[in-house]
């Protein structure tokens, strides 16, 4: 196509909170024209500090062999071969600290990437990175830390979320804000959608708290915190592949697990969708939970910045340039023999029991807010330090099966993510 035919529109949007959202369709032609060619190096503005990052936020997908979207592909076969099919220069200048590939069937692998106060959505077709859709958000001093997709009716939504805790969703569909999730007290870290409730949001923040929204009606469900809660930002939180319960991790070095099937949540949850405004007017009945069903601080001595469920396993990170797998054990008491419950004993007293399975080498992860990505079985991992380079291994094995750099990728890698067909691994 020539630059003629290329238009770009804007649609305002109409002002739901203080930070509304434009949506704009943009030129990958005439993005890249406007950027250098090579990136430069400078101090990280916010996150981690002691590193280098990128003067120019980048955002890069390696290819992995092809394989049928029905497959999963084969271990020796993942990273054989592996290549860098593409660089992309945000031409806003700062950091990029987030990545999701839409999980949803597609001829086109699409990917979000969130950084500044913009949202940009890729397309990945025939070895080229398109430009599809940008959203951007009218206050410049936004941040957006994280995203994550989730759909309705099959039209894709995008949720974004950073520095002024406000928790947006975009119909991508539409090309407008569906709703805005106001309630957080600080920024917001980290964010997922229910296993099995798509319409379920869990956001994690810097005030100490993680919560759960209903995305379609607009409601917090519940709030997690308090006396047994996070004592200081919680930077990471998954769901449970069963819904049931769901991890939160922060810089007070603890992971804590939270029930999301208890008979107060679960109602919460049925009441936000039969029943989100209440006929007498009165505001939606929040649920506040103060004690997690577990928590430990026995796995990491310093900030835990990403933790993902693997299984009934936890897969977590710290500063200490190491993946850990442990299984948390709460009831290890319970099943020691009679003569093994001592005085002298460790076991004897009911603790945050852990069990550490095995550690995977990260070297050059000595920062935080480095996070890794998962494919959809849960069987690889994919990490970066802050060199640019990434790893990948085979999480059962802890066999490594790949090693991958590129020159212009030599800055802080915040965050990576596979493709849902694990073919294609995308990192910033």
């Amino acid at each position: 196509a020539t630059d003629a035919k290329l238009a770009r529109n804007v649609h305002r949007l109409p002002a739901q909170t203080k930070s509304s959202i434009y949506i704009a369709a943009r030129s990958l032609r005439r993005a890249l024209c406007t950027r250098p060619a090579t990136a430069a190096v400078q101090e990280p503005g916010r996150r981690g500090g002691g590193s280098a990052t990128n003067r120019y936020a980048t955002a890069a997908a390696t290819a992995m062999p092809k394989k049928k979207r029905a497959e999963s592909p084969a271990p020796e076969d993942l990273c054989e071969g592996g290549k860098c099919i593409g660089v992309v220069f945000e031409d806003h200048r700062q950091p990029v600290y987030a990545v999701a590939f839409w999980p949803g069937a597609s001829d086109e692998p699409m990917v979000a990437v969130c950084g500044s106060n913009r949202a940009s959505v890729y397309a990945i077709a025939e070895g080229d990175i398109e430009l599809r859709q940008v959203y951007v958000d009218n206050d410049r001093d936004e941040s957006f830390f994280c995203c994550a997709w989730s759909r309705r009716a099959d039209a894709p939504l995008l949720c974004v979320a950073g520095t002024r805790g406000i928790a947006k969703i975009v119909d991508c569909a539409d090309g407008r804000l569906d709703c805005a999730l106001v309630g957080h007290g600080n920024a917001i870290n980290d964010c997922c959608f229910h296993a099995v409730d798509e319409s379920l949001l869990l956001t994690a923040s810097k005030d100490e708290s993680i919560r759960l929204w209903n995305a379609r009606t607009c409601v917090c469900i519940a709030v997690f915190a308090g006396d047994r809660g996070h004592r200081d930002e919680v930077l990471a939180v998954d769901c449970h592949q069963s819904g049931s319960c769901c991890l939160s991790s922060g810089m007070d070095n603890t992971i804590k697990l939270w029930q999301l099937d208890a008979e107060h949540v679960a109602k919460a949850c049925e009441r936000s969708h039969t029943n989100p405004q209440p006929a007498n007017h009165r505001p939606f009945e929040t649920v506040f939970e103060q004690f997690p069903a577990f928590s430990t601080s026995r796995v990491h001595a310093n900030y835990v910045d990403c933790a993902r469920w693997v299984g009934s396993l936890i897969l977590s990170k710290s500063t200490a340039e190491r993946l850990c797998l442990w299984s948390p054990d709460p009831q290890r008491n319970e099943r020691l023999p009679a003569p093994l419950l001592s005085e002298t004993n460790d076991d004897s007293e009911p603790k945050d029991d852990v069990l550490i399975v095995h550690e995977l080498d990260l070297p050059g992860a000595d920062i935080w807010f480095l996070r890794f990505g998962m494919c959809s079985s849960r069987q690889y991992v994919c990490a970066g330090n802050t060199s640019g380079d990434l790893v990948i291994y085979d999480v059962d094995s802890t066999e490594q099966k790949a090693s991958l750099t590129h020159p212009k990728m030599r800055g802080a890698v915040r965050q990576c993510a596979f493709s849902p067909d694990s073919s294609l691994v995308a990192c910033v």
